[in-house]
């Protein structure tokens, strides 16, 4: 027994020596010192993020190493962080997603999460170069789920965890335009696209223990439940979709060869896959639709529920603000026709609004994100090194915490801060990479802000909103990620 003990613990130094060791020819970001040997600085990481990462760059400067969960992993802030960005040859966030994320295991039809040249053709051609044509419906379905999710709060209505309510009000608009204004009325399809993100997420929501072991061990062993048949958190969600997919899809084609060139085109991101040169009516992979439907689905409606949830927590939080706002949307929807609806350029003009919601975003608090996968060795233009299939994360604060960049008090929320600087909310920077940045900064994001803007528009027409606490309440943190807060948020109806 006592042999077994000894063998196994030499094992596993044997193996942490090697996952630590490093290439001697590259000139490597320092490693920042640490005290408990294999656990290394997961525990400050996950409990006391931000004050740590203050004191490592502090110490150790802009680009510096830590040692998580049984690996080296390199945070590049401020100076350097736009070269992540801009040098896709070097870097690449697709890849690294792809291998936190089993995508190939979920959805097989596929293969995996798909190509990201195709998926990023798919949002510019197939929705942002149609925001114009998809106005209406979405200030229709967010004004008509609002109504069913929040109501019309006559008495005060205190809603708790409103991130989960956002997530539905925002799928309703985003299924009308991805399925079709039919199927989007069903409550089944709006409850698929609001939870699939969470639900599928459960593989972020899991810390990779198994890795102080060997790197790669937890994700082999996430996907052995989904590759036996015993565990898939996309087959529920699949399911619904091949229902009502199959169900337009057999429609649009029996309308089509009925009424010819009378027929009248539906648009939709369904119409568009259809009209692909590989689509063959004669043999339709139902299956293959849905998974493609959900690498989009995952892509919209999980990030933008979630910062629409913060821009309300943010409002409710700070009141003051409100009544300004509510002057300047008052003003634009004299530009709304008789059914409420506003013409797409009237976005424009919400210069208040759109300062508050980029502030919102600025400010979501998340200390690092977006990490990428290094292709092959690269030097930073200070002399720093990174070797090929290492791990590359951008450390946000210290871009969001620069005064410099950000002005005066920057981490202060000042809602107006951003006015008459040619930088709204979906524009992306060296200063402002919510959205990522270069030529692969989030296709989407055009899309994402404008349903922001036409909620939020609505929302402070219609209620006065406020925190239950009459405070500030800060979000939830789960190591360097924040999630909107769940404390209640007053609704009361605004009598004009």
């Amino acid at each position: 027994m006592y042999q077994t003990i000894i063998l196994g613990s030499i094992l596993l130094i044997t193996l942490y020596v090697l996952k630590r060791s490093r290439d001697p020819n590259l000139k490597l970001p320092p490693l920042v010192h640490y005290k408990i040997p294999i656990i290394g600085h997961t525990l400050s990481y996950m409990f006391n993020c931000e004050e740590f990462f203050k004191q490592c760059r502090k110490e150790y400067g802009d680009i510096f190493s830590l040692y998580l969960w049984g690996q080296v992993t390199t945070f590049v802030g401020k100076d350097h962080s736009y070269e992540v960005f801009a040098r896709d040859d070097a870097f690449d966030f697709s890849e690294e997603f792809r291998r936190r994320v089993p995508g190939d295991a979920m959805f097989k039809n596929i293969n995996g999460f798909g190509d990201p040249k195709y998926n990023a053709k798919v949002v510019r051609e197939y929705i942002s170069n149609k925001l114009g044509l998809y106005t209406e419906r979405m200030q229709k379905s967010l004004y008509s789920a609002t109504k069913k999710y929040i109501g019309d709060c006559d008495d005060d209505r205190t809603i708790y965890n409103f991130s989960y309510l956002m997530a539905k009000i925002i799928s309703t608009p985003i299924a009308n335009i991805f399925i079709g204004e039919e199927e989007a009325k069903y409550d089944e399809i709006i409850t698929t696209f609001a939870e699939f993100t969470t639900d599928v997420a459960i593989f972020f929501a899991i810390p990779p223990i198994l890795d102080f072991i060997f790197p790669g061990l937890q994700d082999y062993v996430n996907r052995i439940p989904i590759k036996l048949g015993l565990y898939n958190p996309a087959t529920k969600h699949r399911d619904i979709l091949v229902k009502h997919i199959k169900n337009q899809v057999d429609k649009r084609l029996r309308e089509k060869q009925k009424y010819g060139d009378s027929w009248k085109r539906p648009n939709d991101l369904l119409q568009d896959f259809m009209e692909e040169q590989d689509f063959d009516p004669n043999n339709i992979n139902y299956a293959a639709m849905a998974d493609k439907l959900c690498i989009f689905i995952f892509a919209s409606v999980h990030t933008t529920s979630r910062s629409c949830a913060n821009a309300v927590m943010d409002l409710a939080s700070r009141p003051e603000y409100m009544q300004e706002l509510y002057e300047e949307q008052l003003e634009i929807h004299k530009k709304a026709n008789e059914n409420d609806i506003l013409p797409f350029e009237a976005l424009n003009e919400m210069k208040k609004l759109d300062s508050f919601i980029r502030e919102s975003f600025r400010l979501t608090g998340d200390i690092a994100a977006l990490p990428h996968l290094v292709l092959k060795d690269y030097t930073f233009s200070n002399g720093l090194q990174v070797q090929k299939d290492h791990v590359v994360d951008i450390y946000f604060n210290d871009v969001y915490q620069d005064e410099s960049s950000q002005g005066p008090n920057p981490n202060l929320f000042e809602p107006f801060r951003h006015l008459n600087k040619n930088s709204s909310a979906s524009k992306v920077s060296k200063n402002f990479i919510v959205f990522g940045g270069g030529k692969h900064a989030c296709p989407g994001r055009f899309f994402a802000v404008n349903e922001i803007k036409f909620f939020m528009h609505n929302a402070i027409l219609k209620y006065n909103f406020r925190t239950e606490s009459g405070k500030i309440e800060n979000k939830l943190r789960l190591g360097p990620i924040t999630f909107p807060s769940t404390s209640g948020i007053i609704f009361e109806r605004r009598f004009k």
